[in-house]
């Protein structure tokens, strides 16, 4: 009787001793929601504006403070330029609206350093890598007006044209974690990922204007959730 209860003792707390000892993955997956502040320089002008901005990503846990990170983001759609324009062609006056859109995304890899928790359940960090970038402008023309009172029919009626442009550039970022568990955090990201684009260049009235190339200053803040395997 005695070794039987020395022996089931012993069972117990090998099993308490393993519940305790729970290991996670290394893998770490995070979803946010975010604005990305787009900020346009041309030649001629600057433009700015916000958009949503989701993200996804999956982390690896090389050792305790160093991970490598994938992120998928979605940069929205940034209106470059709204505005009434006039045309004159064969003797008649159009007028329309015309805008153009921009819209972009990221695949990016990064290198990730994470303090450990500092102050309660909070740690920071910092990542820096490279993003594959895309990104489209689309050029919608709407007739608003026509001086020749038998094409008066075309008001109403929208051309678009679509240029697109990819390319590598520079990925960084600061984060801040809470930790709730071992396994699930609460984030606070800002992402920094400037990039040249010439996708205008496809849109036949830019063409022959020399450099239409535009130079984006992407600088993104985001909240989210991390969950670890």
């Amino acid at each position: 009787m005695l070794k039987t209860t020395v022996a089931a003792f012993t069972l117990l707390t090998s099993a308490a001793a393993m519940a305790q000892d729970t290991t996670y993955s290394a893998f770490s997956v995070q979803a946010d929601l975010g604005s990305a502040r787009h900020n346009i320089g041309t030649d001629d002008e600057d433009e700015s504006g916000s958009a949503f901005a989701p993200s996804l990503a999956l982390a690896y846990q090389i050792n305790q403070n160093w991970s490598a990170r994938l992120q998928y983001t979605d940069l929205g759609e940034f209106t470059v330029l709204s505005g009434e324009s006039y045309d004159y062609d064969s003797g008649v006056w159009v007028g329309f609206d015309r805008d153009l859109k921009s819209s972009a995304s990221w695949l990016g890899l990064t290198a990730q350093y994470q303090t450990e928790q500092l102050v309660q359940q909070w740690s920071v960090g910092a990542r820096l890598g490279a993003a594959f970038w895309k990104q489209e402008f689309t050029l919608t023309d709407t007739i608003t007006s026509v001086s020749n009172s038998q094409l008066r029919f075309m008001i109403g009626e929208s051309f678009s044209e679509t240029g697109s442009d990819s390319g590598v550039g520079l990925l960084a970022g600061v984060f801040a974690q809470y930790h709730f568990t071992e396994q699930l955090a609460f984030t606070l990201d800002l992402d920094l990922a400037p990039f040249s684009s010439k996708a205008a260049e496809e849109i036949s009235v830019f063409q022959g204007m020399g450099d239409v190339k535009a130079d984006y200053h992407v600088t993104r803040l985001a909240a989210g959730i991390q969950y670890r395997f």
